[in-house]
Formats: C-alpha cells, sequence, structure tokens
C-alpha cells in the first residue's frame, strides 16, 4: 500500500536555497542516446544529451511547425505534433523515414495527448472537438467532446478507444490509461482492444471520489481531472486535478495511488494554479517509482520542479525559479531531469536526489523528449 494513503499534505512550496546559479556546462556521465526537440517551435532536431551534436530532423516546418515529437521505442518512427494552417488546434503526424507523413487526427479536431506503447506496435492519442484542453498533462473537463483512439501502425488500424484525452500506457504495455470526459481516470485493456475491438475499460477513480479525498484543501470539490501516469513497475499512478470555482483561485492536488479500481491515494497539494494551461506536468522515472513534477503557480507566480517518491510519500523540491518552464524530460537510466527553461531557451540538469542544478546549456529546445535510440534513421 502507499504511505500515507488518503492523507493530505499542504505544505505551500518555498525557495529552495543556492539552487539558481547553474554549473555552465551539461554534467559529466550523461546516459547515452538522443534529445529530440522543436527548434524555435518550427522544425524537429535531436541532439546527444549534452546539446552536441545537433541534427535537424525535418526541414518543412514553414508549412505546419512541429510543436513537439516522441520517438518509438526503436527509434524508426516519430510521432509529431504539429499545427497545420486553418486547423482548430494541434495535429498528430506519424513520420516516417522515405515516406511521406501521415496524419492521425482529423482536420476537424484538435490533439490532445499521445504515447507510445512500450513495444513502438500501438501509437494511442486523444483527439477533441470542444471543451477544456490544456498543455502539459492535460485537463478533462464533463462536457468535453472527443475520443482516445489505439493505432496499430504495422496494421494500419485505428480504434477508438472511448471519450477521453491524454493517453498513457502501462510500463508492460497491457493496459491504457486516459482521462475520461466524463471526469474520471479510466483503464482499458489493450489486447481486448486489439483483438475484439472491444471498448470496455475500469474507472479508477471520479472527481466525486477525489471531492471526497480532498474536502480539507478543496471545498468547493473537485472541477478538472488531467491524464493519468503509470510508475515504471506498474504498481502506481499519478494524475493531478483542479478545485472547481475561479482558476486563480483553485487548489491543484498532485494524486498518487496504487493502480487498481478504488485504491485510496496520496495527495500532494501543488498550490493554486497558474492558468488553465499551467496543470501539473508529470512523469515517472523509468528505472523507480519516482514522480517528477513541474507546476506553475499563481500566488505566488513562481514555477517548482519536484520529485516525489511513492514507497515513502517523501517530496522533495528541486527547484524554484520566476522562470518560465514546464517541459521535462528522464534519461534513459534515471539519474538525470533534463528541464527546458523557455525564458532565454535554456536545458537545465538535475539529480533527483538534490536540490539545485548540475548543469546548463544554451541554447535548449522546447518539449525535449530524451530517448535511448540513435534516430540516425530519421537525419535528413
Amino acid at each position: 500500500m502507499l504511505f500515507l494513503a488518503a492523507c493530505q499534505t499542504a505544505d505551500v512550496p518555498r525557495s529552495t536555497v543556492g539552487s539558481t546559479s547553474p554549473p555552465t556546462a551539461a554534467p559529466a556521465g550523461l546516459a547515452p542516446g538522443r534529445v529530440v526537440y522543436s527548434r524555435y517551435g518550427l522544425d524537429l532536431w535531436a541532439s546527444a544529451p549534452d546539446g552536441s551534436g545537433r541534427a535537424a530532423l525535418t526541414t518543412d516546418g514553414a508549412s505546419g511547425p512541429y510543436l513537439s515529437a516522441r520517438p518509438a521505442p526503436d527509434g524508426k518512427l516519430i510521432a509529431a505534433e504539429r499545427s497545420m494552417p486553418g486547423d482548430p488546434g494541434t495535429s498528430l503526424y506519424l513520420l516516417r523515414p522515405a515516406v511521406a507523413a501521415l496524419r492521425l487526427t482529423r482536420p476537424d479536431m484538435f490533439l490532445d495527448g499521445y504515447a507510445w506503447s512500450p513495444d513502438g506496435r500501438y501509437l494511442a492519442y486523444g483527439e477533441v472537438a470542444s471543451g477544456i484542453t490544456a498543455a502539459a498533462g492535460g485537463l478533462t473537463g464533463i462536457g468535453a467532446v472527443g475520443d482516445v483512439h489505439l493505432y496499430d501502425v504495422g496494421a494500419a488500424k485505428d480504434i477508438v478507444v472511448g471519450p477521453g484525452t491524454h493517453p498513457a500506457f502501462s510500463p508492460d504495455g497491457a493496459r491504457l490509461g486516459f482521462a475520461h470526459l466524463g471526469g474520471a481516470i479510466a483503464v482499458a485493456d489493450v489486447r481486448a482492444l486489439a483483438d475484439r475491438g472491444s471498448s470496455a475499460f475500469q474507472i479508477l477513480t471520479t472527481l466525486a471520489d477525489l471531492t471526497r479525498y480532498s474536502t480539507q484543501t478543496a471545498p468547493k470539490g473537485m472541477g478538472l481531472i488531467g491524464g493519468p501516469q503509470f510508475s515504471a513497475d506498474g504498481k502506481y499512478v499519478a494524475y493531478a486535478a483542479i478545485e472547481k470555482g475561479p482558476i486563480l483561485e483553485a487548489e491543484q492536488i498532485v494524486y498518487v495511488q496504487e493502480a487498481s479500481p478504488g485504491a485510496p491515494p496520496t495527495l500532494f497539494v501543488v498550490g493554486k494554479t497558474g492558468a488553465i494551461h499551467h496543470v501539473a506536468d508529470m512523469r515517472w522515472s523509468p528505472t523507480a517509482p519516482v514522480l517528477s513534477y513541474t507546476i506553475i503557480n499563481a500566488q505566488p507566480h513562481h514555477h517548482w520542479l519536484y520529485v516525489i517518491d511513492a514507497r515513502t510519500g517523501e517530496r522533495r523540491e528541486l527547484y524554484d525559479s520566476q522562470k518560465h518552464f514546464l517541459d521535462h524530460t528522464w534519461s534513459p537510466d534515471g539519474k538525470t531531469i533534463l528541464v527546458q527553461v523557455d525564458d532565454g531557451d535554456e536545458w537545465l540538469y538535475f539529480r533527483p536526489e538534490r536540490a539545485g542544478p548540475v548543469g546548463r546549456i544554451a541554447p535548449g529546445g522546447w518539449h525535449p523528449e530524451w530517448c535511448a535510440c540513435d534516430l540516425r534513421s530519421l537525419s535528413p
């Protein structure tokens, strides 16, 4: 069971002393791989984790900017978020070497989260026609219109999972979690979806459940819920929710629970949100049940990076800054967190066990994604 299950931690984030003067180079001993990112919100690029060896992956961003991307686990394909002229929001494309890009979302819909299965067979994504959406972890409002899709890359088959956004796979690829548009965290069986087209899913928790757990901190009840994230061992699931009422006065809470229906969550109160699109951006370590999250608070207006150890319930502040940042990614070995700081366009490097950056390079790159692949097959 979770340590401190169903308790509420209401401590107010405080400044991290001595964490604002990072070294002027990337730290030594970074895990190998490539970091994929959007260069100035135009084209996709990739580099070594220390910023060296930068190379363009796309060259047609002027006709539709690339905003983010996630390589398939083997690095042979890339799922890319793109903003096309005339579309209501961003769209999802599948990029393959020497083949025209394949658009997966419809022109009258907009992308709301996407993820690869661990074996690279499936690409899940949410597309929404109306309703609340947001950057980072995303927010789901009751009454929104749209669905989560499961796309079988080899068979070129698209399956509608159910009404929702921001899908995420469990580490064994057997389950697909998403934020249900009815105000819940849902989980579907991937094999049942792929083999039989079944759209049955389980509900892990609902906004009504979270309202009961959160009355001490959020007496107005919880009104918006974000997409789930599974821990590397598949034991835990994390998600965020925001209190009802005026958004700048609403408390935002990160919840961590065992990944089974009805399991009581541990609550981590992260403060009053900065805006509708500033929902906590959460990432699990790829090697341990340690959750990182970045958050922007309105009162006071600050940007924070934290880690939570799901085994002990310990929450540790790594960084506090007035500079804008949300996007971050873990190294494949779980030893480093790379953060994109938008003000000044720089990457900061952190170790999850200590406060303060251990390295810095500039320029950085938007929406970085650190993978163990080399991506040479997609270079121009």
